[in-house]
């Protein structure tokens, strides 16, 4: 008997996601975590949940959560496809059965990683929030055991998500004429960026036709200033292109390169992270070329669809884009393996599916 069927067909299912925009992975990954969670319980979906929250304060986003007040019987099942704020953590426990929370950010961790400095009072603000929404929700879903792990989380409670793709919206493209290594980050110092570079530029002393792409995203006022600054250092160099890929557009931009390449540097967080361009590189048809941090190297090296650096050098990433940028066939064979295990493995409809499993199995339980 399927583990929905032994669920109380009475209950009441509500699920909040952010649903409207669609800037980046992570947008898609608010959308999608629980959708096949809310097609199978029948779940009334509120999108749009943050965006409201934010735009009309504290009463606007408790009015949206009152409309499920039950009127008999048993309070509604929540589940939230991201951290509540504590005043709505608070909220949902009093006039809701709180489930299942999505903990796909580790801020702290985050930016000690990035080289952030916070304010002592932001720090709290971001433990306080964690802390209220462990203490709401029966279960936490986070992308990996390790990650979770460093936020801190409980194990007996955890349950493993992953992380996925669109395989609808990325999709392989046209070969390029000529070798190049793309990067799709946000723009900031410490996600291996000026790693890759200088890597880039040794590689284009073997195979001078070699072009970089830099797809960097602007999150605020100092990455928009550290972007416009690379863009002036790189002026001189024509072969390095710096622009953006909306999620609109990923698919055809990501198919202008012909290796992938996520630079990420060693820190605690980059350790355990399992970012979303390294799924949508995949559903792009290419190969990865990944330094070697944990979560990112065990699904390259798992599903054999591209290369691990030996070590964080510049010259151990360039010797592993060398080796991809020289042999186009083997290029070639490892992304169509990532693109037909991006189908069957990590299609947000397959990730969201597990996901779904485990939470009704727990719940039936």
């Amino acid at each position: 008997m399927p583990v929905s069927s032994r669920l109380d067909r009475s209950d009441r299912w509500v699920v909040l996601r952010e649903g409207t925009r669609e800037r980046w992975g992570g947008d898609l990954r608010r959308q999608h975590i629980f959708a096949r969670l809310a097609e199978r319980t029948g779940a009334e979906v509120e999108d749009a949940w943050g965006i409201c929250a934010i735009r009309h304060g504290v009463d606007g986003g408790l009015w949206r959560i009152r409309r499920y007040l039950p009127h008999r019987g048993r309070r509604p099942r929540l589940v939230s496809a991201e951290m509540l704020n504590p005043y709505h953590a608070e909220v949902a426990t009093a006039i809701a059965d709180p489930v299942a929370v999505a903990v796909y950010d580790a801020a702290l961790a985050q930016a000690r990683a990035l080289g952030l400095s916070l304010t002592p009072e932001r720090q709290a603000e971001l433990r306080g929030k964690q802390a209220a929404n462990v203490a709401a929700f029966r279960w936490q879903v986070a992308p990996t055991a390790s990650f979770a792990a460093l936020a801190g989380l409980d194990p007996a409670r955890l349950i493993v998500g992953g992380n996925g793709t669109r395989v609808d919206r990325v999709q392989p493209g046209p070969w390029p004429p000529a070798p190049a290594v793309g990067f799709v980050s946000g723009g900031a110092p410490g996600r291996g960026i000026e790693t890759l570079i200088a890597a880039a530029r040794l590689v284009r002393a073997e195979i001078p036709g070699l072009r970089l792409l830099l797809w960097l995203v602007g999150t605020g006022e100092a990455s928009e200033r550290y972007i416009a600054e690379l863009r002036s250092a790189v002026a001189g160099e024509p072969w390095i292109e710096i622009g953006a890929a909306p999620y609109g557009r990923l698919g055809a931009e990501l198919a202008r390169a012909s290796i992938l390449c996520i630079p990420h540097p060693a820190t605690e967080y980059m350790d355990v992270a399992l970012p979303v361009k390294l799924f949508d590189s995949m559903a792009a048809g290419r190969p990865l070329v990944v330094t070697p941090r944990r979560e990112t190297a065990a699904i390259v090296e798992r599903h054999e669809v591209g290369l691990v650096a030996a070590g964080d050098r510049v010259e151990d990433l360039a010797e592993a884009l060398e080796r991809l940028a020289g042999n186009d066939r083997l290029a070639r064979e490892l992304g169509a393996r990532a693109r037909v295990t991006a189908e069957r493995e990590y299609d947000w409809r397959v990730v969201g599916e597990r996901i779904a499993d485990e939470v009704l199995r727990r719940e039936a339980g």
